[in-house]
């Protein structure tokens, strides 16, 4: 197991990313994240990639992604932050395996719930948007109909995370400083206090 990369895991708007970085700005070392490789290779964002393109093109490429961060992590200390449905990409999670150490950001599942209704609206059409494309294409008809479909999903995917996680760290509904020191302090206590 490569001790000197470690992979963020969580729910959409757990704080991945976010945390990510502050997590490598505390050890000093590089970050990246998945969905910022994927969108600098094929040149739209992910969500634009999911939707126009389809899951199958979009799981390729996420794969594709983490097989180029793979194979940079052996000469990089890096954290890698990832998109909060890589659970569903076995072939991805199988590139990023190798190269090093699975955090699971473990946090209330109804935060991101709530995180995501809050930036949903309605079109002309009265459909809704900003709504994550695997809830769209289960045509949800209310809010609460999307936040009921996002608990199950959350659900299954917090589980799984926690199943294949190295370390799983508990991110409370805090600021981003204290979060931050908290999974800073459990990765050092947890995965690199023999180095």
């Amino acid at each position: 197991m490569n001790r000197k990369v470690i992979i963020l895991f969580g729910l959409k708007h757990s704080g991945k990313s976010t945390l990510g970085k502050e997590l490598a700005k505390k050890l000093g070392w590089n970050f990246v994240d998945t969905d910022y490789e994927i969108e600098s290779a094929e040149g739209m964002s992910v969500r634009d990639l999911y939707n126009n393109k389809g899951a199958d093109a979009f799981f390729l490429a996420e794969e594709e992604a983490c097989k180029r961060l793979a194979a940079q992590t052996s000469s990089e200390k890096i954290v890698i932050s990832t998109g909060g449905g890589i659970c569903d990409n076995p072939p991805a999670l199988l590139q990023l395996k190798s190269a090093g150490n699975f955090v699971f950001l473990k946090n209330d599942l109804m935060v991101s719930v709530g995180r995501i209704v809050k930036k949903i609206g309605i079109d002309e059409k009265g459909g809704f948007v900003g709504i994550p494309a695997f809830i769209r294409s289960q045509n949800p008809t209310s809010i609460e109909d999307i936040k009921e479909k996002l608990c199950i999903k959350f659900k299954e995917r917090a589980e799984l995370y926690e199943k294949i996680s190295d370390l799983t760290v508990e991110i409370p509904n805090a600021s981003i400083e204290e979060n931050a020191n908290h999974l800073y302090e459990a990765v050092t206590k947890g995965l690199l206090s023999e180095d």
